[in-house]
């Protein structure tokens, strides 16, 4: 019989409650499925006994091995520097083993480095095999080991790229670039998409792996509890489908049950010579066991054997593998098994008939936030890490995007090129923006030298880029040796540049330059400024121009004055700023001329407009550009308010603190100081009860405690003698406020400095001792049992716990408690009020003419370290999130109580939150923690290490700026604004003879239609467009110069190689569905154009 008293404590149903706790939290001794959303201390383990998966298991079991080996592109070494240092021997030393022994297998997923390897020695004979053998090229050889089925090239995809924040023209470039490379070197193709390493998957994948020949995917990486949630329901293997796409095709999806690595360290044949056939095959039985109860009951059990950068000694490790497969077939213990070598598709087209007869599982989210361990371990550090290595990727890509197109659109006016050459040369750049897209790259993981050599790559592939857009607006006869001198890293293509660019680390590139050559006041030859537009909708645009000469005057092509709308003299020289309307998919010109040519145009001298400058001390400013006026308010804490048609939103710069002794953050991991904050309060909280406890065993149900003897408070049901709930919940009441208002406060007014030394336990008394002696002496005064004090003290923690829970927003600090000071200019351009935040960050807010809806709010940062710096926008109520990739929007909404590093997503070109539309032009990591606020990752350097692979902490000084784009207009469309603000027209100086009247590929423009891929051929254009509405195309009426189109069917990858048949239909008139993307195949009309085929030219 259980005493009545111990029921009225409640001491029964805590202890009943913290046991289950217990037992709920550990899935191995429950006799029941773990529901996914519980929580769960250490990660989950495979599905046990009692956990019965749905079929029964098989009785025979057939176990593939699968050598490998993962090649990151760039990481802790160089792209070149893995080559040389093991890739390349890999490559050799794994084909030499695989010809000498027909049974063995090889997979290889890194196609970036084959196509290394092939223009290396591909053609070099290989001088390693036997016999007449030795004389083969290494081309041969691979492609007579794929011939037999005993090497697999899985992925198909150039590299692979971080699924998140890759934009969707990048993710059809990366399979196109990979099938024409696999196409080119080895005359081959795949159908298995290989994303192992990934961190997180998104579901855009299946969507375009689908329509592009795959027919499997296998995955490598999955939050903790998605992982638990499919294995212990016995479906790894499921279909994949995107649920942002109707109609699309499912993809069969394999999921590794665990890490891509080898089973354990005795199989690293790298590193050991060591092979004991009992032990291994042991192992090998222990993990077949486990990992066959996760899968569908078809008895195929796929074991990989590889780990990064493995196999550089093939021979070791196929020899121990040899003699483990022949000694399982003599030992008694494996009679119900079979080992054997497999290959991926080997091992898929083993459980395919299993797979045929049996409905699978179908999933239509994605995986994000990718989380591999509990409490706090988001791999969201990755979406802010080395955001100029971001910002210069899309920046690259932007240029690179452009010049196929104009290259595809001056081919379809028949203009005379060799259109060969720039092909060539194009694909270099295309296959440099896929490797800035690769895991490793744009998510920032990588050491400085990898971080380097991606720069110098980028940079490479822009300069070349952009003389590729020369060449084809003005063909040249040394088209080949002036593209080649593009790849000198000294040379900077002045001539040509992104109209969009904002380079922190070279200014030059953000103007258009007319050399002295071309233009002095001495003697001006002139030069014809041409602007081209990728985009399917008219755009105008601001040029921003050099010259040297104040004589020169500025014509259309009609002869009649451009009227410039700024002109300033710098350094004997002249900064010119105009604005041009590119009409769609075409290009418009201006000339940079001799005033005795153009006798009415005037001078830019007689020209110059200075911006005004508005006082420094000014704590507002007022923004005028095309109508639009924005006034902008500074308050406290470094809010900016900002004002314009009746909306109103608010920006500050906001940092997250991280200790680097405690739980640290690194490349991949972001914490939010919540661990910090719960170790200081667990201080605190233990404090507190040691004061209650030693007021009440001073003095026991006495009025007075020591040196408050002549304290008198009155017997209430407060007191020591109220037997009423009151008291409890008084002190509930004080024990939780005490705890949140503390924790609240500590988080925005505590130096960091001081909560670091606390966690670490130095000076720790200085929160301590205030605490143990308030809680004296507060407990003395009230009298307080230990039931009350129990109370009191459990409602701190709660308080803590609610604080953190609830009050996400106030673990971030604002970057400046004062108010902003504004530095203003104004000038025909731009509007311009500028501010330091700190010593190391300001923020620049700009409204311009070409864009005059469009509020740029641009923070240049030098990170301190161990900060996690945000931008944070506040309007209105929104509440759901929605992202764009370039295809569809991606809702998002987290729980309100997933910590803050689970709140923040990939946004690659665009946030939405309620009205508040928020453009990006690099990938940036966004979060909403409550209603109506957005807040934007956009840098971070730490000093610890989070163990993630990368071998130093990741310390990021290199200053970055992010500019957010805020749309200023409520019911604008956000698709057509980012299409905009992302497809920006490029810039080129020409000969003052070229040709510079205005065109365009078009005969009407189409707003809600995307270019996201073409390619010209020698007397076609292949063409993929994507529908952002739903349209009808008439080709022959949208597209001048061309004999006529068909839509390519089964396929829409720009390779003549594919994995499926191919149809083709006439294209005369077309109805596309929204989000639905389609490839075309143009015959270019050179009987309408003006210039010559390809062959024609030749001849």
């Amino acid at each position: 019989m259980v005493s009545r008293r111990y029921l009225r404590s409640g001491k029964t149903l805590v202890l009943a409650a913290v046991a289950l706790a217990v037992l709920w939290s550990n899935p191995q001794v429950l006799p029941v499925n773990k529901p996914s959303w519980m929580p769960r201390f250490g990660e989950p383990g495979p599905p046990t006994d009692r956990q019965q998966p749905q079929e029964p298991l098989p009785r025979n079991l057939t176990l593939h091995l699968l050598p490998h080996s993962h090649s990151d592109i760039g990481w802790n070494l160089s792209f070149e520097g893995y080559y040389h240092t093991s890739v390349r021997q890999v490559l050799r030393r794994a084909s030499a083993e695989l010809w000498s022994d027909r049974a063995r297998r090889f997979t290889w997923g890194d196609l970036a480095f084959l196509d290394m390897w092939m223009e290396d020695e591909g053609d070099t004979a290989n001088g390693v095999l036997a016999g007449a053998d030795a004389v083969l090229t290494w081309r041969q050889v691979l492609k007579e080991l794929m011939l037999r089925g005993q090497w697999e090239v899985v992925g198909g995809t150039y590299v692979s790229p971080d699924e998140g924040l890759t934009t969707w023209w990048a993710h059809n470039t990366i399979v196109d670039a990979g099938h024409r490379t696999l196409a080119t070197q080895l005359n081959a193709t795949t159908r298995v998409g290989w994303q192992i390493d990934n961190f997180g998957h998104h579901n855009t994948v299946p969507h375009v792996l689908s329509n592009t020949g795959y027919s499997w995917l296998v995955l490598g990486r999955m939050a903790y509890r998605d992982l638990y949630d499919f294995a212990s329901k016995s479906t790894l293997q499921f279909e994949w489908r995107s649920s942002e796409h109707e109609g699309t095709n499912g993809l069969r999806t394999h999921f590794l049950a665990e890490h891509y690595g080898l089973p354990s360290t005795a199989f690293d044949f790298d590193h050991t010579n060591v092979c004991d056939e009992d032990v291994l095959l042991g192992e090998l039985q222990q993990l077949a066991r486990r990992h066959v109860r996760q899968y569908p009951a078809h008895g195929h059990v796929l074991i990989m054997m590889g780990d990064d950068f493995r196999f550089v000694r093939a021979a070791r490790a196929f020899g121990c593998l040899d003699r483990l497969i022949s000694a399982s077939r003599k030992h008694e213990s494996w009679r119900d098994m079979k080992l054997q070598y497999s290959t991926m598709t080997e091992y898929l087209d083993s459980v395919q008939p299993h797979l045929d007869a049996h409905a699978m599982r179908v999933h239509g989210g994605d995986f994000y936030p990718y989380q591999d361990k509990p409490v706090e371990q988001y791999w969201s550090g990755i979406l802010g890490s080395r955001p100029y290595l971001k910002w210069l990727v899309r920046d690259t890509e932007q240029i690179v995007q452009h010049v196929e197109a104009l290259v595809a659109m001056q081919r379809m006016r028949g203009t005379r090129a060799a259109w060969s050459t720039l092909e060539l040369h194009l694909e270099f750049c295309r296959k440099q923006v896929a490797i800035g897209y690769h895991h490793d790259a744009i998510t920032g993981t990588c050491t400085d030298d990898a971080f380097a050599d991606y720069v110098e790559r980028l940079r490479t592939a822009a300069r070349v880029a952009l003389r590729i857009g020369h060449v084809a607006l003005q063909p040249v006869d040394d088209a080949e040796q002036q593209i080649s001198a593009a790849y000198n890293a000294d040379q900077h293509i002045g001539s040509a540049y992104n109209t969009a660019t904002r380079d922190v680390d070279n200014a030059a590139r953000d103007w258009l330059e007319i050399a002295p050559a071309q233009c002095t006041d001495s003697a001006c030859v002139g030069a014809a400024v041409v602007v081209t537009n990728t985009l399917l909708a008219a755009q105008d645009v601001v040029v921003r121009l050099r010259v040297h000469s104040g004589s020169a005057v500025l014509v259309d092509e009609t002869g009649v004055a451009v009227q410039p709308v700024h002109v300033q003299a710098v350094d004997s020289a002249y900064s010119v700023e105009f604005v041009v309307s590119v009409p769609a998919l075409g290009a418009r010109g201006v000339v940079v001329g001799n005033r005795t040519l153009y006798a009415d145009a005037p001078m830019l001298r007689d020209q110059i407009i200075t911006a005004a400058q508005a006082e420094q001390t000014s704590l507002r400013a007022d923004l005028h550009q095309g109508g639009v006026h924005v006034r902008l308010r500074s308050e406290r804490n470094g809010v900016v308010r900002i004002e314009s048609g009746g909306r109103v939103v608010r920006h500050q710069m906001r940092s997250y603190f991280t200790n680097p002794y405690v739980q640290s953050s690194g490349a991949y991991i972001m914490h939010s100081f919540n661990l910090m904050y719960s170790i200081v309060f667990w201080i605190f909280g233990g404090m507190l009860a040691s004061g209650l406890a030693l007021a009440w065993l001073v003095h026991v149900g006495t009025r007075h405690i020591l040196w408050l003897r002549h304290v008198r408070v009155p017997c209430s049901p407060i007191g020591a003698n109220g037997t009423s709930t009151a008291g409890s919940v008084v002190a509930a009441a004080i024990g939780s406020v005490c705890g949140a208002i503390s924790v609240l406060y500590a988080a925005q007014k505590v130096s960091v400095d001081r909560l670091d030394d606390w966690t670490r336990g130095h000076g720790v008394f200085l929160l301590a001792a205030p605490v143990f002696c308030a809680a004296y002496v507060v407990g003395g005064a009230l009298r307080w049992r230990k039931r009350r004090a129990c109370v009191c003290v459990a409602s701190t923690a709660l308080g803590v716990f609610l604080a953190l829970a609830l009050g996400r927003a106030w673990q971030s600090r604002a970057m400046t408690f004062r108010s902003l000071q504004f530095t203003v200019e104004h000038s025909n351009v731009c509007s311009t009020a500028r501010a330091q935040v700190t010593e190391g960050t300001s923020v620049e807010f700009r409204l311009c003419a070409d864009t005059p809806y469009l509020l740029q709010a641009s923070t240049l940062v030098h990170a301190p370290n161990n900060r996690e710096i945000i931008a944070r926008l506040q309007h209105g109520r929104g509440r759901t999130l929605e992202l764009f990739d370039g295809a569809s929007m991606r809702q998002r909404r987290a729980s309100m109580w997933t910590p803050v590093p689970g709140t923040f997503y990939p946004a690659p070109l665009l946030a939405r939150l309620g009205e508040l539309s928020v453009h990006v032009r690099q990938p940036v990591g966004v979060s909403s923690l409550s209603a109506g606020m957005l807040d934007v990752l956009v840098h971070r350097s730490m000093t610890a290490n989070d163990f993630r692979g990368l071998k130093r902490p990741l310390i990021d000084k290199h200053p970055a700026r992010a500019t957010l784009f805020v749309d200023l207009r409520p019911d604008a469309d956000p698709v057509a604004v980012n299409n905009r603000v992302n497809t920006p027209p490029l810039a080129f100086v020409l000969p003052p003879h070229a040709n510079i009247s205005p065109h365009s590929a078009l005969h009407s423009a189409v707003p809600h239609l995307s270019l996201v891929g073409i390619r010209a051929e020698s007397d076609s254009v292949d063409m993929r467009l994507l529908a952002h509405r739903s349209t009808d195309i008439s080709m022959h009426e949208l597209l001048r110069n061309t004999a006529g189109a068909v839509r390519v069917h089964g396929d829409w990858s720009l390779c003549n190689v594919s994995a499926v048949q191919r149809t083709e239909t006439q294209a005369s008139h077309v109805h596309l569905r929204s989000g639905e993307q389609a490839l075309f195949r143009l015959q270019v009309d050179y009987d309408r154009s003006s210039g010559l085929s390809e062959k024609q030219h030749k001849n």
